[in-house]
């Protein structure tokens, strides 16, 4: 029951790091990045991409975890953990070449640069919470915490997935569009 309480005291510390601190504070980047969602023509949100990129992974991750009774186990943990690793250091170095191509373009493609930039900074840090929770899964034993990090760690997975593919679908159109 004590280290319960100590989990639960230090996650709620780390989301106040998180969440609370004006230095690193994620909830502009996370509003930026559901920004991206809403489509251009309408300037409202799509349902469709609401979907796709918050609610499916979120399910998906649920009914494996919770209706399939399946965790990460340690082997798996410590694969993603040096996967998510790499994903992290790949996009902050792709981030860079992205802010310098930024400058050069009319402010249709000047948008797309910068959405794209967006949903990298925003992979960037959901890889590293990946990363994290990866950690956490090969060191707790409770079955009951196992559960819920392994749901959080799919639901990243999935959701880090979809804004890679989005990542290189913009990307393209970037740099091959007018070719």
């Amino acid at each position: 029951m004590m280290n319960r309480i100590i989990l639960l005291i230090i996650v709620v510390l780390f989301l106040i790091m998180m969440f609370f601190n004006k230095k690193v504070c994620l909830a502009r980047l996370f509003k930026k990045q559901i920004e991206v969602l809403k489509n251009d023509k309408t300037k409202k949100f799509s349902k469709w991409d609401l979907m796709c990129f918050i609610v499916f992974p979120i399910v998906i991750s649920a009914l494996i975890v919770f209706g399939l009774s399946y965790q990460i186990n340690v082997s798996l943990a410590e694969t993603l953990a040096t996967v998510f690793s790499l994903v992290f250091t790949i996009l902050f170095g792709f981030a860079a070449v992205i802010v310098e191509k930024s400058t050069s373009y009319d402010s249709k493609k000047g948008r797309v640069i910068g959405e794209t930039f967006v949903s990298i900074v925003t992979s960037t840090v959901l890889s590293l919470f990946a990363t994290v929770v990866s950690i956490l899964l090969t060191t707790i034993k409770t079955l009951s915490i196992i559960s819920i990090l392994s749901f959080i760690l799919l639901g990243l997975s999935f959701t880090i997935m979809m804004l890679l593919l989005m990542i290189t679908k913009r990307t393209f159109v970037i740099y091959c569009e007018d070719e």
